[in-house]
């Protein structure tokens, strides 16, 4: 029987190369900007890491629940958490160019990221609207098309994914921004869950950032 949300009328990890990973951060600390005391070679996020996205607003954890959504495109949910040790809310970053894995990945990259634990992607799309905003839904897609793809857009005059720094993502399929609105929660079977959807500005409510995750590094110089 499958589990489904209901119909709403109202409502520092460290890797030893580019092809090691070490290990791995999982806790519950709040989101803040410090990567300047990331050890020098690890403070980008880079090809291949799979990476904890946490909402800079109100520290959840963007998660996939394994529930599909009761209205819309009926495919699994994506939303916010704040249980930093789920599994579930771990994403491998893939950039569509070509790039070695190690590499930090670009500000301005087309980009996937896939959920480790369904290999599921991180999907949105215009013809459907989130139950709770009535923005766009976003949603964890098992196959694959045009509504995978996703911009990277950092803050200030970054050049690359610097961790923990806030950044958004701009679905390039319909140019709307991940988001997650804190007043926007379900109840059962996902009760406390934020609501994710897509939004049209690139707010507060869009910003986030890497936090626990498996890193990798080439080691490589990076743009000053």
């Amino acid at each position: 029987m499958r589990t489904s949300l209901p119909r709403v009328t109202a409502l520092v990890v460290l890797a030893a190369s580019a092809t090691s990973v070490i290990g791995s951060i999982f806790g519950g600390s709040a989101p803040q900007t410090n990567a300047e005391a990331l050890e020098k070679g690890w403070e980008y996020v880079t090809t291949g890491s799979t990476i904890k996205l946490a909402h800079v607003k109100t520290d959840t954890r963007l998660t996939m629940p394994q529930v599909s959504y009761g209205t819309g495109s009926q495919q699994q949910a994506v939303t916010a958490q704040g249980d930093a040790s789920l599994t579930k809310a771990l994403w491998r970053v893939e950039p569509l160019d070509a790039e070695e894995r190690g590499a930090p990945v670009a500000c301005g990259s087309r980009l996937q990221l896939i959920n480790s634990d369904s290999d599921h992607r991180l999907h949105s799309h215009a013809a459907h609207r989130s139950p709770l905003s009535g923005n766009q839904e976003v949603s964890a897609f098992d196959g694959r098309d045009d509504g995978d793809v996703w911009t990277l857009e950092c803050l200030k005059a970054e050049k690359l994914w610097r961790r923990e720094t806030p950044v958004y993502l701009r679905h390039v399929d319909t140019g709307k921004y991940l988001a997650s609105i804190p007043s926007k929660k379900y109840r059962q079977p996902i009760s406390g869950h934020q609501e994710v959807s897509a939004g049209k500005k690139p707010d507060a409510n869009a910003q986030w950032m890497a936090l626990e995750g498996y890193y990798f590094s080439r080691r490589s110089p990076v743009p000053q």
